[in-house]
């Protein structure tokens, strides 16, 4: 398979994301948001076709693909410079073509 991660520079332009981490504390949930970093990355919405086969509860949802070089950990929450919530659902490994593609649901505001 070819190695197509040089590539995505040219195509991909580059997002901030932070991680956030979500913990109960005194029976309240606590919330930390770890600085942004800045991925390489070429982000759309999810193709109908792609959605139409997901279950019927999650259908709904706001999705997104993205392809990055950058490995993200699956059920990572992660927030955009604008604040959208985005969770991380998928992850299709393509790394011997240089690269890796998730689904991210949005989350609703």
């Amino acid at each position: 398979m070819p190695n197509v991660r040089q590539a995505l520079r040219g195509w991909g332009h580059p997002i901030m994301l932070a991680r956030v981490q979500k913990g109960v504390s005194d029976f309240s949930v606590v919330e930390s948001v770890a600085p942004y970093q800045t991925y390489a990355a070429v982000i759309q919405p999810t193709p109908p076709q792609a959605i139409a086969i997901k279950p019927e509860g999650q259908r709904q949802w706001k999705w997104w693909t993205i392809w990055t070089k950058d490995l993200l950990e699956l059920d990572w929450v992660l927030r955009d410079g604008e604040g959208k919530v985005y969770r991380v659902m998928e992850r299709s490994d393509w790394s011997q073509g240089g690269f890796y593609s998730y689904q991210l649901a949005e989350a609703p505001i």
